[in-house]
């Protein structure tokens, strides 16, 4: 009889443990899809179009190999995704491809007149993670913590272009 009350103790306080635990995951999952950045208040928003979309992502992949950049497409480019972003809701597809957009734009921007400069090789990356979905081999994690990953790569590429932006008016 003692053994089966102290089983029964232990199966209760073990049903409230998971119980407890399964509110703490349900209210981090909520506090992660609540988690929303000011990104760039100087972009205006911008209608996504699809086709446009990828229109730009093959011209970013196939800039991607030529020497010389035409750097005024590139700024159009980068602030053209950006505009998207600023119209986008994170954690969709859409919004990750135009993140990531922005970051070939960017990273192209950066780079030499080498072939193989290393910001060449991180940008046809940024194209490859534009045209995969998240939560699809290689597309990163889908859902509110993609958005999240993609609102951040998009606060870092509007401090990369800033700081590019800085560097030529030093110059």
């Amino acid at each position: 009889m003692r053994s089966t009350l102290g089983l029964v103790a232990l199966l209760l306080t073990a049903a409230v443990i998971l119980l407890l635990m399964a509110r703490q995951t349900q209210h981090d999952v909520e506090a992660v899809r609540s988690v929303a950045f000011t990104t760039q208040p100087d972009v205006a928003p911008g209608v996504f179009d699809a086709k446009a979309a990828d229109r730009l992502a093959a011209r970013l992949r196939l800039l991607a190999d030529q020497p010389q950049l035409p750097l005024d497409e590139l700024r159009e480019a980068a602030a053209q995704a950006a505009s998207w972003t600023a119209a986008l809701t994170p954690g969709t597809y859409d919004y990750h491809m135009a993140v990531n957009l922005r970051g070939a734009a960017d990273e192209l921007m950066a780079t030499s007149a080498s072939l193989s400069d290393p910001h060449r090789a991180r940008a046809r990356h940024f194209v490859e993670q534009a045209l995969t979905p998240p939560g699809s081999p290689g597309g990163g994690p889908p859902g509110a913590i993609g958005g999240v990953r993609d609102q951040l790569q998009n606060l870092q590429q509007h401090r990369q272009e800033q700081a590019q932006d800085t560097d030529r008016e030093a110059h």
